[in-house]
């Protein structure tokens, strides 16, 4: 019997794993492509939930992942220079000039019932492509924090949308614990990277507020310092990562 060479064997599985990111897109829900930029941009949880499962049955893979693409270059919001907003989502896709990806979020916004009515006094334009020189230099923004919802603990994890960034697998981002009255939100936040492949937390770096919300102290954590852990079920960081990753 003849034996085909190993590289041939290994051919095929080699081009499945070039293909993994595209076949996730096919096989997970599709929402989760895009829910990381709906945080980012300010929706509130149902809102989040309701918008990213109709862009998922409405537009392709394919077009949920240029429109990410698209959200995540805007590096400055058009309508409030302080905080990223869904009308700056709606204005950010615009530059994909794909007249279904616009109907589709416009839909969505309307079934959801998402407050993102345009500027009457000035119509936005549309915006360009980063440069080629590189991204513009990210521009320190107010944190908007959304609470991500309750363990059975009765503690609470909340993200800073704002700071949300989305890697191929991964997520890193601002968070801090809401703890059960009367200790109310913690005065400590964590920059966290959430691989979504593996299911491991790393911490980043670290900030102390002061009572009026303003940063008194931070500091970005050395390599040996930032301990990776599994993510734990029923706990703060299986809601981080599910709100994030799923």
């Amino acid at each position: 019997m003849t034996r085909l060479p190993k590289l041939v064997l290994l051919l095929p599985l080699a081009s499945l794993a070039g293909c993994a990111g595209q076949l996730r897109d096919y096989v997970g829900p599709r929402a989760s492509i895009v829910r990381p930029q709906l945080i980012r941009y300010g929706f509130s949880l149902p809102e989040i939930t309701c918008v990213g499962d109709r862009l998922g049955q409405t537009l392709r893979p394919r077009q949920l992942r240029f429109l990410v693409r698209a959200t995540s270059n805007v590096e400055r919001p058009y309508y409030d220079p302080d905080r990223f907003s869904p009308r700056d989502f709606l204005w950010a896709a615009g530059g994909l000039r794909d007249p279904d990806v616009q109907t589709a979020i416009r839909r969505a916004y309307e079934e959801c019932r998402v407050q993102a009515a345009p500027r009457i006094a000035e119509a936005p334009p549309v915006p360009a492509p980063p440069a080629t020189g590189g991204p513009l230099p990210a521009t320190p923004r107010p944190p908007v924090w959304l609470n991500l919802g309750a363990a059975p603990s009765g503690q609470s994890i909340a993200v800073d949308g704002a700071s949300l960034e989305q890697e191929e697998s991964a997520r890193v981002a601002w968070f801090r614990m809401i703890d059960p009255p009367p200790a109310g939100t913690s005065l400590h936040a964590y920059r966290l990277r959430i691989d979504c492949r593996t299911r491991i937390i790393r911490p980043l770096a670290h900030r102390l507020y002061d009572s009026t919300g303003a940063v008194v102290e931070e500091r970005d954590y050395s390599e040996p310092e930032q301990l990776p852990s599994p993510v734990e079920g029923g706990t703060v960081t299986e809601i981080a990562f599910l709100s994030l990753c799923t």
